[in-house]
């Protein structure tokens, strides 16, 4: 079961991060969720960029707003890297979203024992990556993040990651305080909550980051086309007088 509810374009980190804090005595079992059509976070959606399926920035705007940062330069007010998550991988490390900072991101929410859509967002990441070309594909990261922290603990997601046969150098499985979880799945669109049997219903999204962690775009659903997001992610990369000359 998923829950569809999509909102466009990415709020300003800091104002949800503020709403989120006034709204911590919503129940563990729902997210936030995104903001109700009429809600001014809502009206700040962009414009469509042509990728079936998706709530997106438009490329060409979106790269001239936010052109790559210097590693230590303020990063956009927009920017998801500004939540102040504390990640584990399937490695025991811990990071920061910011560690990220510099490859375009696509990430999504999922949880191990999910036998259903999660399996499905695993193998539409790895379709999206087969779709790029080799030399893109090593400068594009992946990032799954939690929906259930307290059980999925580092061997759950290193034994996750295996089973997927997955670049573990570009691919990571993280969990997260539930604060964190409740941030970003407010931040990335997604939706879920917990069902009386364990399992976690939740909208089943892929967003796609920029350099800077700003949402270029994200798509709904597990089995989209997986060329529009390669394309955005090659928009990112190549340089626009490379592709003119292709």
């Amino acid at each position: 079961m998923t829950i569809c509810s999509p909102i466009r374009g990415l709020p300003c980190v800091a104002c949800l991060l503020a709403l989120a804090c006034a709204c911590s005595s919503v129940p563990r079992s729902a997210s936030p969720g995104p903001q109700p059509a009429s809600s001014p976070v809502a009206r700040r959606a962009a414009p469509a960029s042509g990728v079936a399926g998706a709530q997106p920035v438009s490329s060409a705007e979106h790269c001239a707003h936010h052109p790559p940062l210097a590693a230590d330069a303020p990063l956009p007010g927009e920017s998801l890297y500004q939540l102040p998550a504390q990640l584990t991988d399937q490695r025991g490390a811990a990071l920061e979203l910011a560690a990220f900072r510099g490859r375009p991101l696509l990430v999504t929410m999922f949880y191990s024992s999910c036998t259903s859509i999660c399996p499905m967002l695993i193998g539409q990441l790895q379709r999206i990556e087969a779709a790029l070309e080799p030399q893109l594909r090593a400068q594009t990261r992946v990032l799954l993040i939690s929906l259930d922290p307290e059980r999925d603990t580092t061997p759950r997601l290193a034994e996750l990651a295996a089973r997927h046969g997955v670049d573990e150098r570009r691919w990571s499985f993280t969990r997260t305080s539930e604060a964190s979880v409740r941030e970003a799945a407010a931040l990335l669109g997604v939706r879920y909550r917990r069902l009386p049997d364990g399992q976690i219903s939740h909208s089943p999204v892929i967003s796609l980051l920029d350099q800077n962690g700003v949402l270029v775009t994200r798509v709904e659903g597990a089995l989209n086309d997986p060329a529009g997001l390669a394309a955005a992610i090659a928009r990112l990369l190549v340089p626009p007088a490379t592709r003119l000359k292709g």
